[in-house]
């Protein structure tokens, strides 16, 4: 239990100063309730395993959110016990969520990244990536589908996982097309002894930031964002976030293509004031209705 406490501690120094502005060793110390100590202890240990701890010249701490820590930095026990720490913890859990941020894990945890926060999906993870190296066909089960706005099982011939493991894109046998299946929507994945038979009908076309795969058509999009667009957009479809990019205090541009258009339109519907559609757009958003 101490040692728990202890990365527990760590996990909330960690979201701390990933947060602005960089924080004291005072005000570090009463949000975890140690003592000065104890916190440049903990800063030392956050550097020796591979965080680039900042401080400014007013002797304040903060790290830089897209800093990195390499597998090697732990040994083999070290791995397991975060694997089952942050597989346990649940996904509302936003400290275990910084600490995997901060991983690039492999080899043997393979599964686990920094969508994968609970032990559900793990072990959906870890059932339809038996099904891809065995050749096998998988039920979905319970799927909610945005587009149909049905509940249904799916029979499916996985083929591969979206890079971060947000969604499964896999040959759906009764509709004989490839399609993107969100790993959250599933209630459950049963696999089968069927071998899959279709392989020369799969496909993998990566999907757009909004999670479609590639149609007949796609479109360019090119928005101008205001904070709390910015803000909404990236919280709600985090894919979003590489194709924004700031040009002034408190507005932004959005520019990608997208595959499907309809996730876009419905931000938009409750968001006209915040958002202005640039030129070159290929989405009629004001006669979206």
């Amino acid at each position: 239990m101490a040692n728990q406490n202890k990365l527990y501690r760590l996990l909330k120094l960690i979201a701390l100063l990933k947060q602005e502005p960089a924080k004291s060793v005072g005000y570090i110390s009463k949000y975890l309730d140690s003592s000065k100590r104890t916190v440049y202890r903990y800063l030392e240990l956050l550097q020796n395993v591979g965080f680039n701890v900042e401080v400014n010249k007013f002797k304040k701490y903060s790290i830089q959110d897209n800093q990195l820590i390499a597998p090697s930095h732990f040994n083999k026990e070290e791995l397991d016990f975060l694997k089952q720490l942050l597989l346990t913890s649940g996904r509302s859990n936003k400290l275990s969520q910084s600490i995997v941020h901060k991983l690039s894990l492999n080899s043997d945890i393979e599964l686990i990244n920094h969508d994968i926060y609970n032990a559900k999906l793990s072990r959906l993870i870890s059932l339809i990536n038996t099904a891809i190296h065995t050749n096998k066909q998988i039920l979905v089960k319970q799927y909610q589908s945005i587009n149909s706005q049905k509940v249904s099982d799916r029979l499916v011939e996985p083929i591969k996982f979206t890079s971060n493991y947000i969604s499964l894109c896999a040959f759906e046998i009764d509709k004989q097309q490839n399609k993107f299946f969100n790993i959250e929507r599933m209630g459950d994945v049963v696999l089968t002894e069927e071998p899959q038979c279709h392989e020369h009908l799969h496909q993998f076309s990566k999907p757009d930031v909004f999670g479609f795969s590639k149609n007949d058509k796609t479109y360019q999009v090119s928005l101008a964002l205001n904070l709390k667009a910015k803000l909404l957009l990236t919280e709600e479809y985090p894919l979003t976030k590489p194709f924004i990019h700031k040009k002034a205090k408190n507005k932004f541009f959005f520019n990608t293509t997208i595959n499907n258009p309809k996730p876009l339109l419905r931000f938009y519907q409750g968001l006209k004031k915040d958002i202005e559609v640039l030129q070159g757009t290929e989405v009629d958003f004001e006669n979206s209705n």
